[in-house]
């Protein structure tokens, strides 16, 4: 019997020390395990999001840097990232405004046989609507237009979808750009019949839009009267224009 026992305790401790070297990993060693695969996931997003950085991909680093910090938050990627994001944050919302601006604008460049040669324009709608929509119809808007033609020359002009402009004799207008001093110019009604004044400053605009981010012009309406007309140029190209 005693002898049984031996060989019991003898096959139980081997059964141990077996199992103790069988290689099977204790709780420590599959979470070491799990943290290294982690943190090696979370580096190679590292790796992609320093790519889009330097590819001036701005955006798409946002996405990844968030993704980190969201699902890899105690990684050293995540530390790592986390110092910049703020700004890189900051720098997005700027990227997308700016986008957001220069889809206000469109421009025309083309050669136009009946004009003798070359025209080119940059127009812009007003921030805030003339009027209200009726009878069906899309609410009236103002318009800033910028133009070069080979037989009219230069010209800065407003257009209103809510009815013709008026004006005293002599005609003037009040210019601002951004928080520099208004410029009063002279205006002029065409008449043609469109419901449009011209804003003899054509050299000032083209010179003074790069860089500018609000232009108002104070101006009057037949029918609405005395209005401001806000447009939001940060977004404006001189490419199609230039700049004198």
């Amino acid at each position: 019997m005693k002898i049984r026992s031996i060989m019991l305790a003898f096959t139980a401790c081997a059964f141990v020390c077996l199992a103790a070297c069988d290689g099977v990993p204790d709780e420590a060693e599959k979470q070491a395990v799990q943290q290294a695969r982690i943190e090696a996931a979370a580096q190679k997003q590292l790796e992609n999001y320093h790519q889009l950085k330097a590819t001036g991909r701005a955006d798409l680093a946002l996405n990844i840097a968030d993704h980190v910090l969201r699902n890899f938050p105690q990684t050293q990627a995540a530390a790592a990232i986390r110092p910049d994001v703020d700004a890189l944050r900051a720098q997005v919302s700027d990227e997308r405004r700016m986008q957001q601006l220069k889809a206000l604008w469109v421009y025309h460049d083309e050669n136009d046989a009946e004009a003798g040669g070359r025209v080119r324009s940059a127009y812009i709608f007003a921030k805030d609507l003339l009027g209200p929509a009726e009878n069906g119809e899309p609410a009236p808007r103002g318009r800033l237009v910028l133009r070069r033609h080979p037989q009219w020359g230069d010209d800065v002009y407003l257009l209103s979808e809510r009815g013709p402009f008026t004006c005293t004799s002599p005609c003037r207008l009040v210019v601002h750009f951004d928080g520099a001093a208004p410029r009063t110019v002279d205006g002029e009604i065409p008449e043609t019949g469109e419901h449009a004044i011209f804003v003899k400053d054509f050299s000032h605009f083209a010179a003074n839009l790069p860089g500018a981010q609000v232009v108002r012009i104070e101006t009057t309406l037949k029918e609405a009267g005395p209005v401001t007309m806000e447009f939001e140029v940060g977004g404006y190209d001189p490419q199609t224009i230039g700049t004198r």
